[in-house]
C-alpha cells in the first residue's frame, strides 16, 4: 500500500488499514494489542517512530493511524517506507508486521 500526502504535511487525514490473517480473516485488534509505526529510508535509521494514535478494532478497517498536526513535517518530498508492528500482550508476545510506502508530494500551490 502506498499513501500519498502533499507537502507541507501539516494537516493529514487518518489512514485506515484492513489487516488480515493468513486465512484472509480480519484480525481482531480491539484489545490486548499495542502498535508501533516507524518511517524512514533504508538502510538509515527511522526518522519517525509513532506509538500513540494507532487504534485497533475488531472489524474492517481494523487499524487506524491518526496523525497529530505537523507529525510528518520533517519528511522531505519523495518516497519513504513504513513498518507497523502489532504486538499482542504486555510481555511483547505475538507480533505481526506490515510494510508499505508513504509518498510525500511536492506542493503545487503555496
Amino acid at each position: 500500500m502506498t499513501i500519498h500526502y502533499p507537502t507541507p504535511a501539516s494537516s493529514l487525514p487518518d489512514v485506515h488499514f484492513t489487516w488480515n490473517d493468513a486465512d484472509g480473516n480480519v484480525i481482531d485488534f480491539s484489545s490486548g494489542w499495542t502498535f508501533r509505526m516507524t518511517i524512514g529510508r533504508p538502510p538509515n535509521a527511522a526518522v519517525i517512530t509513532k506509538t500513540s494514535g494507532i487504534v485497533g478494532s475488531a472489524t474492517s478497517p481494523n487499524l487506524t493511524v491518526i496523525w497529530n498536526p505537523n507529525e510528518l513535517i520533517t519528511l522531505t518530498p519523495g518516497v519513504w517506507y513504513f513498518q507497523i508492528t502489532a504486538i499482542y500482550g504486555p510481555s511483547g508476545g505475538k507480533q505481526r508486521e506490515m510494510l508499505g510506502s508513504l509518498r510525500i508530494d511536492q506542493a503545487v500551490l503555496a
